[in-house]
């Protein structure tokens, strides 16, 4: 009888296949793309099992076509669990040097794995779910399977790697998000300012709490003056006063002290006059989020490579389409490798036939102000 395991499915973005070892190839044609003979086996099968200390005693499974599987357990019984094992999992991998965004629930599946290792997608929620699933079973259309031709790819020991090297800078930050964190560099990177102000700036108070308890209030222990300490640890130290004497202190240097002022400023008019941040905004906060990782990992001694998450901050990371939809003489054709012919609609020059038509939704010529008069 075939053992089947329920297991647990996210797709997070940017899609790339996960290889064993470098010579774990994949080339399909366009030809085989465009008629569903790829090797939809390979995208069912699983890459490596390493530990990425999920819940004792189980490993982490990473897929040939980019999923990643936890086991299908009682703590992750609900959605929130499960999103936040999945990003603290991705969160540390974005903070070891392998960009990776974070996912929501409709990134979410039910699937099943057989005793070989290989899975598929049983139940998926939307979005990149139903793109792995339809790609799976091989019933994707000719837009979405195009992505298979050439797509990006990264060594599943590459990316444990990473998990390790990210996930002890975060273990340091014991009261930081890990799942806010990577949330508020995706929210940015799909132009979301207001969501990645907001997460940038609740973990920037998580760390700045954690250095002020841990690089102010522990080195006043020795302290002889009496209530001092008392004083120190009261609510009456906002994140501004935290940021203050923290700088006076050296702990904080002159340039991010100007990133968290900005960011806080932001902050503020967001929360109190509903001013949305502009980009610029939310990259400094981001910026100064990474400079305290910088300091926090600095103090533990980590190493901690902080140049490859402002990397990440660059525009080219941003997500653009990777298919345009044009007429013929719009398109610059020294660029696309692949086209296709879309169907035309009424309207478009190169449309033929009948259809239906109706005068309310008929639009008609406004005359501009300086000729109505």
């Amino acid at each position: 009888m075939t053992i089947k395991t329920p297991i647990l499915i996210a797709n997070p973005r940017p899609f790339r296949l996960i290889l064993r070892t470098a010579d774990d190839s994949w080339s399909p044609s366009i030809e085989q793309i465009n008629t569903a003979r790829y090797d939809y086996v390979k995208l069912h099968r699983a890459t490596k099992f390493f530990d990425a200390e999920i819940v004792t005693p189980f490993p982490l499974c990473v897929g040939f076509d980019g999923s990643f599987i936890l086991p299908a357990v009682r703590e992750y019984r609900t959605i929130d669990a499960t999103l936040d094992e999945f990003n603290r999992i991705f969160a540390s991998i974005l903070v070891g040097g392998i960009y990776i965004e974070s996912v929501e629930p409709e990134d979410l599946s039910q699937g099943e794995m057989t005793e070989f290792g290989y899975f598929r997608h049983t139940i998926s929620r939307g979005g990149n779910g139903d793109l792995h699933k339809s790609l799976g079973n091989k019933d994707a259309g000719s837009t979405s399977a195009i992505i298979l031709l050439n797509p990006p790819t990264i060594l599943a020991d590459e990316l444990e790697a990473a998990y390790r090297e990210g996930a002890r800078v975060l273990k340091v930050l014991d009261n930081v998000s890990p799942s806010l964190l990577i949330t508020g560099f995706t929210y940015f990177l799909n132009g979301q300012t207001r969501e990645s102000l907001s997460h940038a700036w609740i973990c920037i108070e998580q760390i700045l709490d954690q250095m002020w308890r841990v690089r102010v209030i522990e080195e006043l222990k020795s302290s002889h003056i009496a209530k001092r300490k008392r004083f120190l640890e009261s609510q009456q130290w906002s994140a501004a006063h935290k940021v203050e004497l923290m700088h006076q202190k050296g702990l904080i240097s002159e340039d991010m002290y100007e990133k968290l002022t900005c960011a806080r400023d932001a902050r503020n008019h967001f929360i109190h006059r509903g001013s949305s941040p502009s980009r610029e905004e939310a990259k400094t906060a981001l910026d100064g989020l990474v400079d305290l990782l910088k300091s926090a990992s600095d103090h533990a001694r980590l190493g901690f490579k902080d140049e490859r998450m402002r990397s990440y901050l660059k525009p080219q990371l941003a997500n653009a389409p990777s298919t345009i939809v044009a007429t013929a003489d719009k398109v610059d054709w020294t660029k696309p490798l692949y086209w296709k012919a879309i169907a035309a609609i009424p309207g478009e020059e190169q449309w033929e036939g009948e259809f239906e038509r109706f005068d309310d939704i008929t639009l008609q010529r406004i005359e501009s102000r300086s000729n109505a008069g």
